[in-house]
């Protein structure tokens, strides 16, 4: 069996129904994901400030750009938005992914245009 087959068996297996299994299921990953994909942008951020952000909601002294814990919240909203489309299994569109796009993308309501 390839590692493609492997992986859509357990994604089955694991019989996601509401948001909540989905959330179990990807606890780390969804920190992980967003992580690295923020310092591939960004030397700032940490795992604990992402971390953070998705657990609590904010991060606690934090000395580096706003623009980068902006597109940290802006994972974890997208995260928010589409665990839901995941769970109804809502097919993949091109406004999905105009919305996915939009989302992570967002600025933060005290960023001006030269900070983007």
């Amino acid at each position: 069996m390839s590692q493609y087959d492997e992986a859509v068996r357990k994604w089955r297996a694991w019989d996601i129904r509401i948001a909540t299994d989905l959330d179990l299921r990807l606890d780390s990953f969804r920190i992980l994901f967003a992580y690295h994909s923020g310092k591939i942008e960004n030397e700032e951020i940490s795992y604990h400030d992402t971390r953070e952000i998705f657990e609590n909601g904010r991060v606690v002294g934090y000395t580096g750009s706003t623009r980068a814990l902006f597109e940290q919240q802006n994972q974890k909203t997208c995260y928010e938005l589409l665990r839901e489309k995941i769970v109804e299994r809502e097919p993949l569109s091109l406004d999905l992914i105009r919305t996915v796009h939009r989302v992570l993308t967002e600025r933060g309501p005290t960023m001006s245009a030269a900070t983007s």
